[in-house]
């Protein structure tokens, strides 16, 4: 789907929140004030994949002076959490519960967004959320298939089995779907802003009910969450400087590396969709993917890491290393609880005057944890279990305090200093993957957004025990089916995921054309809409 206009356009993860974001705009709104609607009404309508209860990475371009904020607000490990205990479960024991779930960052990431470039109140940012919780939507056909194959593990909570399997079946297509108690958190949030969230009844709700359920949430962890506002990743690409999501978040170094490691590379004579080209890709993502793992976490010295990471020097080793050196099998990265349904959305905003946000929130797993606080209406996130939980220390080992490492990877691509193209992807482990494809297909390709978007998806696994292969390729639906059999003739390992299981990532972008006019592509491989004002 597409959408063009010279003054805002919104694309996201479904109908009804990107309608929200054109409201906002068309009552005077800014990007951020879209943003925040956007964010709340994903929450309801796009359930399983972020909300309220969960984390929220964001870049924002604000026009009037050039500068690109980076917001990161991950999911925080409470302050007791029981790591003997912890270690003593398998990661399926780890992956679900109140025990599982971390301090949502995604309230307070809006509640900056707004105090810094908002304009509206919070009672007209919060009012398409209020309405859509409380009137329900219509659940689109697309979604059915999660909710198919994620019944027994949803109902196992009353509370989430009540709200999002009404009368204990799955919802039909077009099903109007209700959660009243989100409309009251949300009205709340309406009346007293984001930032209530960590405060009062709504902070009192969650934390009751972690204890009451095994979890560790305390009113102290809610009441010291912040967001941090550090520089955003940015490396020079051809004629282009690109900026992306900083550690501890990880896809923005995955996508800037690969890039930077294939820079030099020479794609006129090859096409986008070839053997020489996803090899040299899959050779390049075999070096990288330890490389990210093992410097990148929530550590005091993450900026000498990336300083080091992205230095010339290290730069000029890692492409000395594709390039020269014969492939080989890399060493597999830490052990970590990140299953591979993992899941998130992306939503893109650019307003009248050009400000622009670029944003990808997320549960960590679908559905998160899969529980939901009583009368809060909240699924809240499974993110501790995106640590690691070895008795060896490393950069994402688990501790109390500490924020798990995620692959979000919103991205911002300027040429001469003006704003190009912004975009990003949910599908965990596909986030960086898949964002480098479409970005790679626009810069390096000259593709149309459509195609490069639409083009059939490749992801190398990465391996994360001996026993598991670093030269698997995940090949989408609508592969080449000749140039998978030359895959496996060269040695690869390959495996084909369909297009609609929601397992590669959904790349929504919005592209400035040098003539002013905007334009906005969503990804149809999921529920994403986009519309213009």
């Amino acid at each position: 789907m597409q959408a063009e206009s010279s003054a805002g356009i919104v694309v996201s993860g479904s109908k009804e929140s990107t309608q929200a974001g054109i409201k906002i705009l068309q009552q005077g709104g800014t990007a951020a004030d879209a943003a925040a609607a956007v964010s709340l009404t994903l929450g309801v309508t796009e359930p399983f994949n972020s909300g309220l209860g969960g984390k929220f990475a964001a870049l924002y371009y604000d026009a009037s002076t050039g500068k690109i904020s980076y917001l990161e607000a991950l999911d925080q490990a409470p302050a007791t959490i029981p790591l003997d205990e912890l270690r003593k479960k398998t990661s399926a024991q780890r992956a679900r519960g109140y025990g599982s779930a971390c301090i949502p960052g995604c309230a307070a990431a809006l509640d900056l967004l707004h105090k810094k470039w908002g304009k509206l109140s919070w009672k007209e940012i919060s009012a398409p959320a209020i309405s859509a919780a409380r009137n329900g939507f219509p659940l689109p056909d697309k979604q059915i298939v999660e909710f198919t194959k994620s019944y027994e593990l949803v109902t196992q909570d009353p509370v989430a089995g009540k709200i999002y399997y009404p009368n204990g079946k799955v919802p039909e297509k077009n099903q109007i779907l209700k959660n009243p108690d989100l409309a009251n958190t949300l009205e709340k949030i309406g009346e007293n802003g984001a930032d209530s969230f960590y405060h009062g009844e709504i902070a009192d709700q969650l934390v009751r009910a972690s204890q009451t359920g095994g979890g560790w949430f305390s009113k102290e962890d809610f009441a010291k969450y912040r967001v941090r506002e550090n520089p955003p990743l940015v490396q020079e690409y051809k004629k282009y400087r690109i900026y992306a999501s900083a550690p501890p978040v990880t896809g923005g170094a995955t996508v800037l590396l690969t890039l930077k490691s294939l820079e030099a590379d020479s794609w006129q004579e090859i096409p986008s969709m070839s053997l020489p080209r996803i090899e040299r890709v899959g050779h390049a993502w075999q070096k990288i993917f330890p490389l990210v793992s093992s410097n990148f976490g929530d550590t005091p010295d993450m900026a000498d890491r990336i300083a080091k990471v992205f230095s010339p020097s290290s730069l000029a080793e890692l492409i000395r290393n594709i390039h020269e050196s014969t492939p080989s099998t890399p060493a597999p990265t830490p052990a970590e609880d990140d299953p591979s349904n993992s899941e998130t959305t992306h939503f893109v905003v650019i307003d009248k005057a050009g400000n622009i946000v670029s944003a990808t929130q997320s549960l960590s797993l679908h559905w998160g944890a899969a529980v939901v606080p009583p009368g809060t209406g909240i699924l809240l996130n499974n993110s501790l279990s995106n640590f690691g939980f070895g008795t060896k220390k490393y950069v994402n080992s688990a501790e109390g305090g500490k924020r798990p490492r995620s692959t979000l990877a919103p991205v911002l691509v300027m040429e001469n200093a003006k704003p190009i193209l912004a975009m990003g992807s949910p599908a965990s482990d596909r986030i960086p993957t898949g964002v480098y494809q479409v970005l790679s297909n626009l810069l390096d390709f000259n593709m149309d957004p459509i195609a490069a978007i639409d083009q059939p998806r490749f992801h190398l696994r990465r391996a994360k025990s001996p026993s598991e292969p670093a030269n698997f390729f995940d090949l989408e639906e609508g592969f080449d089916p000749t140039l998978a059999d030359a895959l496996k003739k060269a040695g690869w390992q390959i495996g084909f995921k369909k297009r609609n299981e929601y397992y590669f990532g959904s790349v929504n972008l919005i592209r400035i054309l040098p003539n002013g006019k905007r334009e906005g592509f969503a990804d149809e491989r999921r529920t994403n809409w986009a519309l213009s004002e």
